[in-house]
């Protein structure tokens, strides 16, 4: 008996370690029903419950929105409203009649202060639409390519019907998720600067507009947020903290109004401080919130059938830039030559130029999981 004890021991300890993972923290007194907690640079993950379980978001979504608009056109283009877009007085909006035209950065105040569906839906409407579309293929083919951003950055607990998150079957995300996006959405200074802000005034003058995020009036630390809500997803947030250099990401959702799900956020943001805090982190074994940089993707599709460069921008066929991450961010370099169809050496060179650019691409390692579609209610905020 003792030989085998002996033997087992030696085995367990040859092994190699689990990693340690952050688990749900019951003194913390959370009581939205599912959480994550994370350092918005290195993705460590502090604290979570239920994370990767897919569910509505409401208007969490709405964060995904302003990515993929901002990556189709500037904050000067045009937005035009129309019938099309607008909500009735269930829904929260921001306020504009049809046929008014505001830019995109007025939109995309509209949609992160007020949580304006009306906005959301013009701004799908507006940069999705190709000649001949009706207004519903116009939003589709813009979520399409939402999704496909989605699916690009590696998040696979999402999939996106409506750019409102106006709840229909099929239209869900989960904690983890929606956090990755939110530090992809952190690139962003136009989103920043929306997300940080009390009131806007839209460029034309016509509308004032006031943030939903109580959280910004009463938490010093709060950089900015996004609130969410309807029938189904239930209370919802996504909310950003900065100290010294350091920021937080937290997101819960289904929580308790009307004041514990504003306290659920502020709570596991300063535990996330606290424990960032207690010492350092650069061998950190616990589980890691990481996406892939969609260029990557989009760069591989790019070489098939062919890509070709104008100046430093590297095309698709459909002439997009396959680059947008690096041009948005100033750091596409200056690309020249061409990728034939199915070329193994342009694709490999072109990757190997997007590595030089951006460092390291972290890849995420998701669990195992079935997707739970949820109808959403009537009462999205």
């Amino acid at each position: 008996m003792p030989k085998l004890l002996v033997s087992l021991f030696m085995i367990a300890t040859m092994l190699p370690a689990l990693p340690a993972i952050a688990q749900e923290v019951p003194e913390l007194l959370v009581n939205s029903r599912r959480y994550v907690v994370i350092d918005a640079e290195t993705g460590h993950v502090y604290a979570q419950k239920n994370a990767h379980e897919e569910v509505a978001i409401a208007s969490l979504t709405k964060i995904f929105t302003a990515v993929q608009a901002l990556e189709m056109a500037t904050p000067e283009t045009p937005i035009t409203t129309g019938e099309f877009d607008l909500f009735g007085p269930s829904a929260t909006t921001m306020g504009f009649g049809p046929g008014e035209t505001y830019t995109l950065m007025d939109m995309i105040y509209g949609m992160l202060l007020p949580s304006g569906n009306d906005a959301a839906h013009a701004i799908a409407r507006n940069l999705g639409a190709q000649p001949g579309d009706s207004s519903d293929e116009a939003v589709e083919r813009f979520m399409a390519l939402l999704n496909q951003r989605v699916a690009d950055m590696g998040l696979e607990h999402t999939h996106l019907i409506t750019p409102s998150g106006w709840g229909v079957p099929g239209h869900y995300s989960s904690a983890w998720d929606v956090a990755a996006m939110m530090q992809h959405a952190l690139e962003y200074p136009l989103i920043v600067d929306a997300i940080s802000s009390t009131n806007y005034t839209t460029s034309n003058g016509y509308l004032s507009l006031t943030n939903t995020n109580k959280l910004l009036r009463t938490y010093s630390a709060l950089l900015g947020g996004k609130t969410g809500y309807d029938d189904d997803a239930g209370w919802c947030l996504i909310e950003v903290a900065e100290k010294g250099d350091r920021r937080m990401i937290s997101v819960t959702l289904d929580g308790i109004a009307p004041g514990d799900w504003y306290d659920d956020n502020r709570v596991l943001l300063e535990y996330g401080f606290d424990q960032e805090a207690a010492g350092p982190t650069a061998s950190w074994s616990g589980d890691i919130v990481q996406w892939q940089n969609p260029s990557i993707a989009r760069v591989s599709r790019s070489a098939e059938p062919e890509a070709r460069v104008a100046g430093s921008k590297l095309l698709d066929t459909s002439g997009q830039s396959a680059l947008p991450d690096l041009e948005r961010s100033g750091n596409s370099g200056n690309v020249a030559g061409h990728v034939a169809t199915g070329s193994v050496a342009g694709t490999i060179l072109v990757l190997a130029l997007l590595l030089a650019a951006r460092g390291a691409i972290a890849f995420r390692r998701w669990p195992l999981g079935r997707r739970q579609p949820i109808d959403a209610g009537p009462n999205a905020i």
